[in-house]
């Protein structure tokens, strides 16, 4: 695995064509959690599934797309269609330098401009004739399997059960006490378009920090890494029977 570390020997002596990004947010999190909390769940998600595709890890995406919390101080974001271009850069100077496959590993639900850019980016690349592979994973691919592990799967988006517990395996120092809500929230998730999360949450968190454990967090920890590796392996199975349909054609 290479990261910003390495040096320009290094570099060239490395085969690897495959690069990860991690974009993680820069928002509030609760009075439990930091506000960094996304982008480093990002990295080390990132570093972990770097090491067995031996690739490129590049350093996380931490400002990015979070406007819904903007009334918290702490919070810094960047609009929607300026994380999509900023993204764009990345992976067109990544081409250019000659990896042939990127993977973006998004740490926050708020960023969805990332599916609408790298759909096209795929398709801008194709109509050119250049090789180019762009893959989008969120962290939520583990929801498929969550439930093996926590106990609330509904209702647990932001500073719950999931992304406390990873932070207490992961940098249980930065892990203050949740302060108690008096009722859960239990609003559509799509309501972060019409609302702040202050607004609708009592102190920001979005679900159940009491159930968290450092336990569990390394189990959700290992869990992300499988369902990742999965899902690139059944996008290449699929890739390939398009191929070969394609082909026979």
């Amino acid at each position: 695995m290479l990261t910003y570390r390495n040096n320009k020997r290094e570099f060239e002596a490395s085969a690897s064509t495959v690069a990860i990004l991690p974009v993680g947010a820069v928002e509030q999190h609760g009075s439990h959690l930091p506000v960094g909390t996304d982008a480093m769940i990002a990295q080390a998600f990132a570093d972990r599934i770097g090491t067995i595709l031996d690739a490129y890890v590049l350093p996380v995406l931490s400002i990015a797309s979070s406007i819904e919390h903007r009334e918290s101080k702490g919070t810094v974001y960047l609009k929607a269609e300026t994380l999509g271009l900023v993204i764009r850069d990345i992976i067109e100077s990544l081409h250019y330098s000659g990896y042939r496959k990127v993977i973006l590993l998004n740490g926050h639900g708020g960023n969805w401009i990332l599916k609408p850019t790298i759909r096209q980016l795929i398709r801008d690349f194709q109509d050119k004739g250049e090789p180019m592979e762009i893959v989008l994973i969120h962290n939520s691919v583990v929801v498929k399997r969550q439930h093996e592990v926590t106990e609330h799967v509904a209702h647990d988006l932001h500073a719950g059960e999931k992304e406390t517990s990873i932070m207490m395996y992961l940098h249980p120092e930065l892990v203050s006490e949740y302060v108690p809500q008096k009722q859960a929230t239990t609003v559509p998730q799509d309501y972060m378009d019409y609302f702040d999360v202050d607004d609708i949450t009592e102190d920001g968190y979005w679900g159940f920090p009491e159930a968290a454990t450092p336990e569990k967090g390394e189990k959700l920890m290992q869990l992300m890494v499988e369902c990742a590796l999965d899902y690139l392996r059944e996008l290449d199975e699929t890739r390939e029977a398009v191929r070969q349909r394609k082909g026979a054609t």
